[in-house]
């Protein structure tokens, strides 16, 4: 059973982690209690530990979940609105943290295993995800900063978060289909950001696996 577990690939359980947060994001009621989306997060943060696999930065990792875990749970716990945006900050930079370490990993590598596609697969959500939080926190402080969101974002938390999942993953994917708009000053440059990322993203390491994948395919010809 644990030699099983040992070929896994590593990243493997943090990508079905942002699948189930994008695809359960819609499913949740308006009026949630939030509980299924901090569960999810809670599965990505530990996933993500596992994830980055050791190193220097194994340590100050650890210190950052813990901590990060401990913010999320005190804002669900006692619904202080101050801790709410403090939550989601601290998440932004645990992803930014997390991402910067897996990309890192991947441009260390040699060749290209499932475990290295999974990373840029990893790595690509993360960014997504990273992108939904700092758009909710422009709502929270800002309100206004985006039309074409449902009526009952303004509300519940559970709905402005599944809508601005939703207007991250149209961004980074380019797909623009205008339903809901970026209007402030800060939305729109940081909209356009996610959206040229997506696209160098996809183009830098797609080249860099093809590059690895042709150059082990000639050492071992």
């Amino acid at each position: 059973m644990l030699d099983r577990i040992r070929h896994v690939p590593r990243n493997a359980a943090l990508l079905v982690s942002l699948l189930l947060l994008i695809v359960a994001s819609p499913s949740v009621p308006a009026d949630g209690s939030g509980l299924l989306f901090e569960l999810v997060f809670d599965a990505i943060l530990l996933a993500g530990v596992y994830s980055v696999g050791p190193g220097s930065h194994r340590r100050p990792f650890w210190v950052l979940t813990i901590v990060t875990l401990g913010i999320r749970w005190g804002e669900h716990l006692s619904g202080v609105a101050n801790l709410d945006v403090g939550a989601l900050f601290i998440t932004v930079i645990w992803l930014t943290y997390a991402v910067s370490i897996i990309i890192a990993h991947l441009f260390q590598r040699r060749d290209v295993t499932v475990d290295t596609i999974l990373g840029a697969m990893v790595a690509y959500l993360m960014v997504a995800v990273a992108f939904t939080l700092v758009f909710e926190i422009m709502e929270l402080r800002h309100p206004g900063s985006f039309s074409g969101l449902p009526d009952s974002a303004a509300t519940y938390r559970t709905e402005l978060a599944a809508s601005m999942m939703y207007f991250s993953l149209v961004c980074i994917t380019t797909m623009g289909y205008g339903d809901i708009v970026p209007v402030s000053d800060l939305a729109r440059p940081l909209s356009v950001l996610e959206g040229v990322f997506g696209q160098l993203y996809l183009a830098v390491m797609i080249a860099r696996l093809v590059g690895l994948h042709i150059a082990r395919s000639r050492d071992t010809e």
